[in-house]
């Protein structure tokens, strides 16, 4: 199961002091809390969830790796580290404090809470954009990447206000720019959107001619970045304020990268270890050698002992996927099989022959029936003498 985003559980921005992170947390909290949901199991998943957010948001230094590398930046390829001790929320008036102390939403539908404040300035919209790269960019990374984009830019001619040149935004008339207006439901006083203005406080009298009062076009945009190395199918990196530009001046959202990576010939990821096919000629892996082999890294050399099996594991060690967060390398497996030439000279041939009369003679036929080298050989001489 995908694990959602970490703002999104807790219903913050990007980004969100961590005032507003507690904040959110403990709203959460109360609502989603075992004690005030006995025998809930929906209710005890969100609140564990909410408490793995804020664990990792309220930390600094792991809310910049999430920013960056998502869940995989928390917890490796396997997505969030944060493991939930319930003895942390035992004490549920210590945390929260009293439910209804201070008005809070209770205050603001009944009337006697403060009001949300006009729209004013919003906050651009994030995007997301897959990008496909191959295999050996996704190994080393890259110190700068070029992509295009299209996205939400602030209009030029009138600078992001959406008024034509020499007018200026009026307050809406319907909300006296509060944004809300207010509705009763019998006796029940409620605050909702303005419809007029949108929440905004705001209304344009004379749209300017380019945007048609929107603030921003359309358009390609090209964007540079840096790609670390390591990176693998499915992870994301976040690019603060290259999302789409907000209305009435304000903030970019951020845009997130989606990698999709690409396979190799030789070789097959794992998280951060490499696996390879690596053929032995069958002498060698009978008795023994060291053979060169090329991996991401340049030449190395490889030792094979005397009697190896044809269908050994060999590890290398640090010669796979740099890990992000730079703590070394995985590791380079090597799948033996063995090398069986396809055409012998007749020289060759001969001494083949000769090695296997050897070991039928000495009985050596691991793993067959008493006799089996035996009836090949036999059967092969024969073969040759009716050639003859």
């Amino acid at each position: 199961m995908t694990k959602r985003d970490y703002y999104e559980i807790l219903g913050v921005s990007k980004d969100a002091s961590v005032d507003e992170i507690k904040k959110a947390y403990r709203k959460l909290a109360m609502q989603y809390h075992p004690d005030q949901n006995p025998g809930n199991k929906d209710a005890e998943e969100r609140f564990k969830e909410a408490a793995e957010a804020y664990a990792v948001l309220s930390d600094a230094e792991k809310r910049h790796n999430y920013d960056q590398f998502g869940h995989a930046g928390v917890g490796g390829s396997g997505g969030g580290g944060f493991q939930f001790d319930p003895s942390q929320f035992t004490d549920f008036q210590d945390i929260f404090g009293s439910f209804f102390g201070g008005g809070g939403i209770f205050g603001d539908i009944f009337g006697g809470g403060q009001r949300r404040r006009a729209g004013g300035a919003e906050q651009g919209s994030d995007l997301q954009y897959t990008l496909r790269i191959d295999f050996k960019e996704a190994v080393f990374g890259t110190e700068s990447k070029e992509i295009e984009i299209p996205r939400m830019e602030a209009c030029d001619s009138c600078g992001g206000s959406g008024c034509e040149s020499g007018t200026r935004p009026q307050v809406c008339p319907q909300c006296r720019g509060n944004g809300q207006v207010a509705v009763r439901q019998g006796f029940i006083q409620m605050f909702v959107t303005c419809p007029r203005c949108e929440g905004r406080g705001q209304i344009i009298p004379s749209p300017c001619t380019s945007c048609r009062g929107e603030g921003r076009i359309h358009r390609r945009s090209k964007i540079k970045f840096k790609i670390p190395a390591g990176i693998d199918r499915g992870q994301r990196l976040r690019l603060n304020g290259e999302g789409e530009a907000g209305r009435n001046g304000g903030g970019r959202g951020d845009l997130y990268i989606v990698f999709d990576v690409g396979g190799d010939p030789l070789y097959e990821r794992d998280g951060f270890d490499l696996h390879r096919a690596f053929e032995v000629p069958w002498p060698i892996l009978t008795l023994g050698g060291t053979l060169p082999i090329e991996t991401l890294y340049g030449q190395d050399s490889l030792k094979i002992a005397p009697g190896t099996p044809g269908d050994k594991v060999v590890k290398i060690p640090n010669a796979g996927v740099p890990r992000l967060r730079g703590s070394g390398r995985g590791d380079l497996y090597l799948h033996l099989k063995v090398a069986v030439p396809q055409k012998l000279s007749s020289e060759q041939e001969e001494l083949v022959r000769e090695l296997l009369e050897t070991m039928v003679s000495g009985g050596q036929a691991p793993g067959q029936p008493e006799g089996f080298l035996a009836k090949v050989f036999g059967s092969e001489k024969n073969k040759k003498k009716k050639k003859r």
